[in-house]
C-alpha cells in the first residue's frame, strides 16, 4: 500500500504543472456547474417567456367594444401557493372554469425570496425583487410603514393605466395594509381602504355601533338616559345584518372541530394567537364585503376600471399551522366561500360578461416550523396560482410559463394598457385569444 501511494506521489511530482492545471480545470469546471445550477434554481426559472404586445395588438381593444372589459377585479389571497389544487373549491372552479372562458396554472413561479412584500411588489411593478429594491431585509415592514419603490422608473401597472386612461378610479380594499401603503402609488383617482382590527374587535364583542363592512354609521336611533347618548342599533340595517349572518352561520363540517361558528373560531384564535388572528377571518370578508358595496351599485359599476383586494387569512395560518393541515385547508375553504360570495353578487348585477376577474398570490408555505415558514426556494413556497377569466381569455389550463412579475403587463394588455419599457414583465402565451 505504501509503495503504491508513493508511485502516486512521484506521477504528481513528474507531472506537476499538469496536475496543477487538471486541478484549476476541475475546481473551475464544479464551480461553474454549481452557480448554473444556482442560477436555474434562482434565476432562470423565473424569466418571464412570453412577449410584450404591439401596438397593433392593443388597438384591437382599444377600438373595438367587444374586445374591452369595463373592470379588472383582482382577487390577492396571500399564502396560498397551489393550493387550490388540492381542494374542492366550488366556487373557485365556477369563477375560473377553464372549459369556458378562463385560463388557469397552479405552477406558477413566486420570484426568490418567497415573501409578501418582495412578491406583490414585482406583481404590480413588473420587475424582480433586485430592480425594485425591496429585498430580504424587513420588506413587509417598510412597505407597511409606507415606504414605495421608484415608480418613475418602475410604475404599476395600475400607475401606468392612470397615465393612459383619464377615466376610470381605482379602488384597493386590504386586508394586509403593505399593499395599499407602500406597493400602491397615492393618487387622487386611487380609493384606498385598510381593514381595521380594532373594529372586528368591537364588532364581536357586540359593542359597534357602526357597520363594519363600511365604516358607516348604521341606521340608529338615539335616546337619553341620564343625560348620556345611547344608541339602538337598527337591525334592519342590511349591511350589518348581513355581517352578523355571517360570522353566526354554521362552518363547514370538516373544518377544524369545535367551532361552529366564524365568531367562535375568531374569539379562538384571539386566545390562542393574539390580536391580527383573532381578526383576519373577519377582515377578509369585510375586505369582500366592501368590495361589493363599492362596486356593485348603479354608480360604483362605472367608477372604478380596476378593483383590487387582498386577502390575508390562508396566510396566517400558513404560519400559525403549516402548509396543508386543517386549519390551513379551513382557510382556503372560507376564502372559496367569499369569492363564491362575490361571484353571486357580481351575477345579480348583471356584471359577470363585462368583467375580467383575476386571482393571484404571492408565495405559498412549507410544513410548520414557527413563523419562518416561507421564504426559501421549496416547490410548496415557490409554486403559485394564477387564475383569468373573461371574454378575451383563451380557455383551458395555462401551458406556457407564469411569473409573478408577469402579472402587470398581462392585466395592462387586457385593458389597452401599454406596457412600462422597463418591465420584465410578459403576457404568457396562449392566454388570450387575440394573442394567437
Amino acid at each position: 500500500m505504501k509503495g503504491f501511494f508513493g508511485k502516486i506521489g512521484a506521477a504528481i511530482k513528474a507531472h506537476k504543472g499538469r496536475t496543477i492545471a487538471i486541478s484549476v480545470t476541475a475546481f473551475v469546471l464544479v464551480c461553474v456547474i454549481i452557480s448554473l445550477s444556482l442560477l436555474s434554481a434562482f434565476l432562470f426559472n423565473r424569466l418571464s417567456q412570453g412577449l410584450v404586445p404591439t401596438d397593433e395588438q392593443l388597438n384591437a381593444i382599444r377600438n373595438d367594444p367587444a374586445n374591452q372589459y369595463k373592470r379588472v377585479v383582482i382577487i390577492g389571497v396571500d399564502g396560498v401557493g397551489d393550493y387550490f389544487s388540492h381542494m374542492d373549491t366550488p366556487n373557485f372552479d365556477t369563477m375560473f372554469n377553464t372549459a369556458v372562458d378562463a385560463s388557469v396554472t397552479y405552477t406558477g413561479t413566486a420570484v426568490y425570496p418567497t415573501i409578501s412584500c418582495e412578491n406583490w411588489m414585482s406583481m404590480f411593478h413588473g420587475v424582480r425583487p433586485v430592480y425594485h429594491g425591496f429585498i430580504f431585509k424587513d420588506t413587509n415592514q417598510r412597505v407597511e410603514a409606507g415606504l414605495k419603490t421608484d415608480s418613475t422608473k418602475y410604475p404599476s401597472f395600475i400607475q401606468q393605466y392612470l397615465d393612459q386612461y383619464a377615466e376610470g378610479d381605482v379602488l384597493s380594499v386590504c386586508t394586509w395594509r403593505g399593499v395599499n401603503n407602500g406597493i400602491i402609488e397615492d393618487n387622487e383617482r386611487i380609493v384606498k381602504y385598510n381593514t381595521d382590527t380594532d373594529q372586528v374587535k368591537q364588532f364581536l364583542a357586540g359593542e359597534t355601533i357602526y357597520s363594519p363592512v363600511t365604516d358607516l354609521e348604521c341606521q340608529s336611533n338615539y335616546k337619553k338616559e341620564n343625560g348620556e347618548k345611547v344608541v339602538e342599533q337598527n337591525m334592519s340595517n342590511s349591511k350589518y345584518t348581513e355581517m352578523v349572518a355571517y360570522v353566526e352561520a354554521p362552518i363547514r363540517d370538516d373544518e377544524v372541530p369545535g367551532y361552529p361558528t366564524l365568531r367562535e373560531y375568531c374569539l379562538a384564535m384571539q386566545a390562542a394567537f393574539g390580536e391580527e388572528d383573532e381578526t383576519v377571518a373577519m377582515r377578509d370578508a369585510m375586505t369582500v364585503q366592501r368590495i361589493i358595496e363599492e362596486t356593485t351599485t348603479a354608480e360604483g359599476q362605472d367608477k372604478y376600471k380596476i378593483v383590487y383586494m387582498h386577502l390575508d387569512q390562508v396566510d396566517h395560518t400558513g404560519h400559525n399551522y403549516g402548509y396543508g393541515k386543517p386549519a390551513y385547508q379551513q382557510a382556503v375553504y372560507r376564502i372559496d366561500d367569499l369569492i363564491g360570495k362575490l361571484y353571486a353578487a357580481y351575477e345579480n348585477a348583471n356584471m359577470l360578461e363585462d368583467t375580467l376577474f383575476v386571482l393571484c398570490t404571492d408565495h405559498g408555505h412549507r410544513l410548520p416550523g414557527g413563523h419562518k415558514n416561507h421564504g426559501k426556494n421549496t416547490d410548496l413556497e415557490v409554486n403559485i396560482t394564477f387564475a383569468i377569466a373573461g371574454k378575451t381569455v383563451k380557455a383551458g389550463m395555462l401551458t406556457s410559463r407564469y411569473v409573478d412579475t408577469d402579472m402587470a403587463a398581462v392585466i395592462s394588455y387586457a385593458l389597452g394598457v401599454k406596457a412600462a419599457d422597463t418591465w420584465q414583465g410578459r403576457v404568457p402565451y396562449n392566454m388570450f385569444t387575440l394573442l394567437d
